[in-house]
């Protein structure tokens, strides 16, 4: 027995097994690697092949946009995570972290690793920006 739906089939035997059958067919089915199937050399081959896709920011970036400071200890009271003199970068969501960490993260990533938030907003849209 089966539905008829939007764009497709729901059949079923059972109420715990319903599957869903589309009337669409795919365009891009000829294009489906199937890594299953294909040896290591062909894996490291087709990675080599595609390359890598960078989704962080460039240190050009990093660099002009990520507001840094020394810590000091008189200044924001006690920190196990600080020591005196360490240079931190602060986010646009004001979570500081050692400068060091952040670039490394901010190279991969875009966002807060503690909020979630943008990172580092355009220097247009910077108002923190000197």
């Amino acid at each position: 027995m089966g539905l008829q739906g939007m764009g497709g089939t729901v059949q079923y035997q059972r109420l715990s097994d319903v599957v869903y059958v589309p009337d669409v067919v795919d365009e891009n089915e000829g294009m489906r690697l199937d890594i299953d199937h294909i040896s290591y050399e062909e894996l490291l081959a087709l990675g080599e092949g595609i390359g890598t896709v960078s989704t962080g920011l460039s240190q050009e970036v990093i660099i002009a946009r990520l507001r840094q400071r020394k810590y000091s200890h008189s200044a924001t009271g006690s920190s196990e995570e600080y020591v005196e003199e360490d240079e931190l970068g602060k986010l646009n969501c004001e979570h500081e972290y050692h400068v060091c960490c952040i670039r490394e993260w901010l190279e991969k990533k875009t966002w807060c690793s503690i909020c979630k938030k943008t990172a580092l907003a355009p220097i247009e849209s910077n108002p923190h920006q000197q």
